[in-house]
């Protein structure tokens, strides 16, 4: 498992990770998501300090990877059509992150409010666009708040600069997946968060750190089997 990890962290894909360590392809893609699984649950305790920024991802939805029982199946999943998944993503300037799967088309107000509210506290300062949604979820919390409108960018006063950085160097670093299924979004969402938090470039340090965020989840394999277990409609 080790010799695995340390394919992961080097950013291999499935297929150069089971050739290295010798086990098969479908064994690979339970490894990997075995071991997401398990990351997942560290989400729960993400908070933020200072000055913090929220934004939105808009992806694709996906079905990568899903066998159909006939060609009738398949044409009808090709025709039938998805809105964009949403995801919420939060960040502060001490490098706390957040990328969280929240619905369908858009991050909506409730599920703004919700989040930050559990995870920030009355001393810090939210930043945002000035996106309906978001101005009506941070109007109702305690916080100091700021829309950032581009008069307050050209002056630097407060900015979502850093939280757009993030959401771009997540979609370069999805890429090298060449898509992932919306199912698996959520593990490889918190992949990304540690490695931006935990995790620092250094190959063996890092492999331990891993093992060690990967082990403390005693219900991780049922987790797993559940997020594979998800039926397409």
């Amino acid at each position: 498992m080790l010799d695995y990890m340390r394919c992961m962290l080097e950013g291999k894909s499935l297929r150069a990770c089971a050739n290295e360590v010798g086990i098969c392809l479908k064994t690979s893609f339970e490894w990997r998501h075995k071991i997401l699984a398990a990351i997942r649950s560290l989400e729960g305790g993400i908070s933020f300090s200072g000055i913090v920024e929220a934004d939105e991802l808009l992806m694709n939805y996906s079905e990568k990877g899903r066998k159909f029982k006939n060609k009738e199946e398949y044409q009808k999943a090709k025709k039938k059509k998805h809105p964009k998944v949403a995801v919420l993503v939060v960040t502060d300037r001490e490098g706390n992150l957040l990328f969280k799967q929240v619905g369908e088309k858009k991050v909506k107000n409730e599920q703004l409010r919700d989040e930050l509210k559990c995870r920030l506290s009355e001393n810090n300062l939210i930043c945002v666009k000035p996106k309906k949604e978001f101005r009506k979820a941070v109007k109702s919390l305690q916080n100091k708040k700021v829309i950032v409108n581009k008069r307050q960018i050209k002056r630097g006063i407060y900015s979502v600069k850093i939280v757009e950085n993030k959401i771009s160097d997540f979609k370069t670093w999805l890429s090298r997946f060449h898509g992932v299924a919306t199912k698996y979004l959520q593990s490889y969402l918190m992949w990304f968060v540690i490695m931006n938090k935990y995790l620092k470039e250094l190959i063996n340090p890092d492999i331990g750190r891993l093992l060690n965020l990967s082990s403390h989840d005693r219900w991780a394999w049922d987790k797993y089997r559940e997020i594979v277990s998800q039926r397409y409609e």
